[in-house]
């Protein structure tokens, strides 16, 4: 349990710091590339979102080359990497030896955040909170940046405290980096679910499992954050008309707003199986278009910068929470789970060259007119996904009494206690009631949750139980060992009597 718990926490500040190195470089970069009274800082994010897209695209290549062996001297050079790149930005003088620079560390850089979001996937399913845990680490990478926004502006300093960041980044990534076995888990785990079903439906408030086959319901969450990442986009450049692209990185109210935004969305997201999800994102998207139109209109901008920035940080949460969710369901899972980063990334770019186009844009009327077509697409996505349901029937062959409890199994796993055990008449009714009840306490693996159940099915030889679940001997018994160490137990009797008891 402890080692559980130690590896959350591991996660939780890899994600902080990979969110903060992202934010600071960007500053960072922005301010030795950007010219005075020029597009500098529009430029900029080219290399920026470009480059850490591609970064994050390549981790499955790099996931699947780089031996377990290798992996603590790979992300050695590759941290030594990122502070040569931070190094030359800081001493180069030609803005395009600065661009070619900074697209070199940004590359890196998405590689380093995609390890983080591999990591956090394949743990996703042993953390309570775990939407709580990714917006709280992008409220803490945010909120990290302010002492160096407000108590210093030399960057000699700031490059001092970046190249430590990335060091420790690095040295994280090394101890979290899954094994590439793990892809091979997940593999077998899809291939038993079958190719065409979701099993998504635990979620109350993401019942895409109606959807078959799989990819329908990737389409679905696909088009949906690529509309919301078009409608925030649009929406900062009409809120920042003065400076686009840069206040965002500068001033410390936004990052405030952003941070809290991120957290109370997690928080949020938690509530009930996220069953709030969509109806959460739904009043985000009406309250931020709304104070939009109201300051296109005159109204007073603090109120438009306070909806807008509280709205950023809830999307953030949302985009990167729905794709590590999706990602367990999905060939290349690891490609998949950051794909809500680099999706937002190139959507950012994709915006940024019409957004110039339409920079004097100010008529309320005009924008309505664009945004319309938006909304109304992100309402039919949001209710084909099964978002805005807070009260989901049951499905297909899954009779009331049924549903009612493996809810209540659910949300009883939100708040797992060290002694909890289910009672014998919930264990009757649902003996899944029993299963997410001891997966909860002791914080199993999904493998590790196939092997329980099926050792403790019956008295099967475990020659037979392998056999059956496609994996060899001395697999299962690598996890019979690793179950034994988390439960305190010694034998496969007394792993039983310990479940069943």
């Amino acid at each position: 349990m402890g080692n559980a718990k130690r590896e959350n926490r591991l996660l939780f500040c890899a994600l902080a710091l990979f969110f903060f190195v992202f934010l600071e470089s960007t500053l960072f970069f922005q301010a030795n590339l950007a010219q005075p009274g020029g597009h500098g800082s529009f430029l900029s994010q080219f290399p920026i979102q470009g480059a850490s897209t591609l970064g994050l695209l390549a981790f499955p290549l790099k996931n699947r080359l780089v031996r377990e062996k290798g992996r603590p001297v790979f992300m050695g050079v590759v941290t030594v990497l990122g502070v040569a790149s931070l190094v030359g930005v800081v001493f180069a003088s030609s803005p395009l030896v600065i661009a070619c620079t900074g697209a070199v560390g940004f590359f890196l850089i998405g590689l380093a955040g995609a390890t983080v979001y591999w990591a956090t996937c394949v743990r996703s399913r042993s953390i309570a909170r775990f939407a709580t845990l990714i917006g709280g680490s992008h409220a803490l990478g945010v909120l990290a940046q302010i002492p160096l926004l407000e108590f210093t502006s030399n960057h000699l300093v700031e490059a001092v405290v970046l190249s430590a960041s990335i060091i420790a980044l690095g040295v994280i990534n090394a101890r979290i980096w899954p094994p590439r076995s793990v892809l091979v888990d997940f593999s077998t785990q899809r291939e038993q679910r079958g190719s065409d079903h979701l099993e998504s439906s635990k979620f109350a408030g993401w019942r895409l499992d109606h959807m078959t086959p799989p990819r329908t319901a990737v389409i679905v969450i696909f088009a949906l954050v690529l509309l919301f990442s078009v409608l925030f986009n649009t929406l900062y450049t009409f809120m920042d008309i003065g400076s686009p692209w840069t206040s965002q990185y500068t001033d410390i109210t936004p990052r405030i707003l952003m941070a809290v935004g991120g957290f109370a969305g997690g928080v949020l997201f938690d509530l009930h199986r996220a069953r709030y999800l969509g109806i959460v994102m739904f009043w985000m998207m009406l309250l931020s278009v709304g104070a939009m139109l109201g300051v296109e209109a005159g109204g007073p901008y603090i109120v438009g910068e306070v909806v807008y920035f509280l709205g950023s940080g809830v999307f953030m949460t949302f985009y990167t929470t729905v794709f590590i969710r999706i990602a367990q369901f999905l060939r290349a899972p690891d490609l998949w789970c950051s794909m809500g980063r680099a999706l937002n990334n190139v959507t950012a770019i994709a915006i940024g060259a019409p957004a110039l186009l339409v920079i004097n844009l100010t008529s309320p009327i005009a924008v309505v007119v664009l945004l319309v077509p938006l909304i109304i697409g992100i309402n039919a996505l949001l209710f084909a996904a099964g978002m805005l349901d807070l009260h989901p029937r049951p499905r297909d062959g899954e009779a009331p009494v049924q549903a009612a409890v493996v809810e209540h199994a659910a949300e009883a796993a939100e708040h797992p206690t060290p002694d909890a055990a289910p009672s014998a008449d919930d264990a009757a009714i649902d003996p899944e009631a029993r299963l997410g009840d001891f997966v909860s306490r002791f914080s199993l693996t999904p493998r590790e949750t196939e092997v329980l159940a099926a050792v403790t099915a019956d008295e099967r030889p475990l020659k037979h139980v392998a056999a059956d679940m496609g994996i060899s001997l001395r697999v299962l018994q690598r996890h019979l060992t690793s179950l034994y160490q988390k439960t305190g137990t010694q034998s496969r009797v007394g792993l039983t009597k310990l479940f069943w008891e």
